[in-house]
């Protein structure tokens, strides 16, 4: 009993070793590098770079460098409220006039990172009203879920609402809606210009949009080419009203679907992997300035206002792994333990393997090490060769533990 004891505590003390001591590494002498800030210039029609550091940097794609003032006046669509202040916003930019309001209302940011795509699922959504008459949202007093029909449960009582329920499960089903749903994306808030309802695909990824209008249910089918899914689907609310959301399909490939008349269009950006870099888009009156971060590297895809690429700019740096710090951490390091992924919204326990073995020279050192003091304390071999095997195996996780907690009932 002593003995398996001693080994859960052994283990309690690896697990927390292998968590707690490379985040202290890390937090002692990482140096983290910031991405820059990359944006087209509707001016110079090329790229502007933001490099912050020490000090702040501005040039061009050629390196040529930049005043703040300079920069801003560089990209007029992005700065245009400073511009206006300062007095320098130009009057036409490629021969359109540039009307402030109409300024606004092209530009939009959107930003999708893989722990949103992996969020929990509330399970319940308010089915706000579409067409009120109200100047404003009001919260329903009953939510929705889809699972063998759709189910609307008053918030007061839990109770469901047959009624409403039964009418709007049975225009899904005259619509070919396949229960339950996979999916359901919409902008469950009352913080939006307006209420388009839900996105929600079937069991079959057949993709459908569901809202209310004037108590009424408006389900209307998305025809989709053969064999796409999607993986995410991100509902928007832009002043442009041009489409309903981005779509982020199984082969991770970027759709925006038109409001009003449902054309589904795929944008022109390539090798983007949405399980584990960030996707950020700035739309404005000329670009969508399509900007895909990874962990050592930026890719930057210009489209223009009707999605076709324009233009495109990659950048790379030295990653954690391959940095000094990184090499010297594979030298002490066989793994570590992490209790949170960025691209995953939940605490756990996530291993991460150190590539590479330059961790067998610590790891046959600390054997020895080891041997040593059993053979200085006069300890049994036989009895304390499982602890040279934790060592072995775990490295300086496993020293630490098998020392703090020693085999000494059974040396």
């Amino acid at each position: 009993m002593i003995k398996i004891s001693r080994y859960i505590l052994v283990a309690i003390a690896i697990l927390v070793s292998a968590v707690a001591i490379p985040k202290l590494y890390w937090l002692s002498f990482d140096k983290p590098i910031r991405s820059p800030f990359i944006m087209y210039s509707s001016i110079d029609h090329d790229f502007m770079i933001q490099r912050t550091g020490e000090k702040t940097i501005r040039m061009d794609n050629t390196g040529r460098e930049y005043t703040r003032d300079e920069f801003e006046q560089k990209l007029p669509l992005f700065y245009s409220r400073q511009l206006l202040i300062s007095g320098t916003m130009p009057d036409t930019i490629d021969g359109v006039y540039m009307d402030i309001h109409e300024l606004n209302k092209a530009r939009s940011f959107f930003r999708l990172r893989p722990a949103m795509i992996y969020a929990p699922d509330p399970g319940l959504y308010p089915m706000f009203e579409s067409e009120s008459g109200r100047a404003n949202l009001e919260m329903p007093k009953d939510y929705f879920r889809i699972s063998w029909r759709m189910e609307f449960i008053d918030a007061a009582d839990n109770r469901i609402n047959e009624k409403k329920s039964r009418m709007f499960t049975s225009v899904l089903q005259k619509r070919g809606f396949v229960f339950p749903a996979k999916k359901i994306a919409g902008i469950p808030t009352t913080r939006k210009s307006c209420d388009e309802g839900y996105f929600v695909t079937d069991s079959k990824d057949q993709l459908f949009h569901i809202k209310m209008i004037e108590a009424r249910p408006f389900v209307k089918k998305v025809e989709l080419p053969g064999g796409l899914k999607f993986k995410h689907i991100a509902c928007v609310d832009f002043s442009d009203k041009k489409f309903y959301n981005y779509l982020v399909s199984e082969d991770n490939d970027i759709y925006v679907l038109s409001q009003d008349v449902y054309e589904l269009t795929k944008l022109a950006i390539e090798n983007y992997n949405a399980d584990t870099e960030e996707l950020r888009i700035y739309g404005n009156l000329f670009y969508y300035n399509v900007v895909i971060r990874g962990d050592n590297y930026v890719n930057v895809t210009i489209l223009d206002s009707d999605y076709n690429k324009v233009d495109e700019y990659h950048e790379s740096w030295t990653g954690r792994t391959d940095s000094k710090q990184g090499k010297i951490f594979s030298y002490i390091f066989p793994a570590q333990l992490k209790m949170y992924d960025s691209n995953i919204s939940f605490t756990d326990f996530y291993p991460d393997i150190t590539k590479g073995f330059n961790w067998l020279i610590l790891n046959l050192l600390l054997i020895l090490v080891h041997f040593y003091i059993i053979r200085k304390k006069g300890f049994s071999l036989k009895n304390n060769i499982f602890d040279l095997i934790i060592v072995a195996l775990t490295g300086l996780f496993g020293f630490i533990a098998v020392n703090v907690f020693p085999n000494k009932s059974f040396a």
